[in-house]
């Protein structure tokens, strides 16, 4: 099954404490990183199950999951949290998201490269993109990230997005 939420151990530590917690509040977690360096951020994306989500209800979670994760001291250094919407240029991290953004260009990240394209089709274990270059199927297991790539897409292709 296709995951790509939490990838790090830390991130994963974070996505097993916060999600019964935004489940309960009708939202679900799209993406966590974690960018550990001298100021290291934890970026936390959401989604609401139904509607958009506000910039308050942002500010809201926030201050719930700081607390949270003061108490469960899952991260020993400082860092800075950041929690927002999932918005336009979200990552994909299911099997469904992969569904619902079918025919829409991404931006796929393994350790190794970066491909863009249009995701064309995906099954159990792979997703396939076709760009200028033709098409290439790429496994899960050398995913790190797959992102929407906004770059060269039309502004009416984005609005017609922005309603999925």
């Amino acid at each position: 099954m296709l995951n790509l939420i939490a990838n790090t151990d830390i991130e994963k530590a974070v996505y097993e404490l916060l999600n019964p917690i935004i489940s309960d509040k009708g939202l679900k977690i799209v993406k966590i990183q974690f960018q550990n360096s001298k100021k290291s951020k934890l970026l936390i994306f959401l989604d609401k199950n139904d509607g958009k989500l506000t910039v308050d209800e942002c500010g809201d979670i926030s201050m719930e999951i700081s607390s949270l994760l003061d108490i469960e001291s899952i991260i020993k250094d400082p860092f800075r949290l950041e929690v927002s919407s999932a918005g336009i240029d979200r990552y994909l991290t299911s099997l469904e998201d992969l569904i619902k953004y079918k025919n829409c260009n991404v931006k796929v990240k393994s350790e190794n490269y970066t491909e863009r394209g249009k995701l064309i089709r995906h099954g159990p274990s792979y997703l396939t993109l076709s760009n200028k270059d033709g098409e290439k199927s790429i496994d899960f297991s050398s995913v790190l990230d797959v992102k929407i790539d906004l770059e060269g897409m039309s502004l009416e292709t984005i609005k017609e997005m922005e309603f999925k």
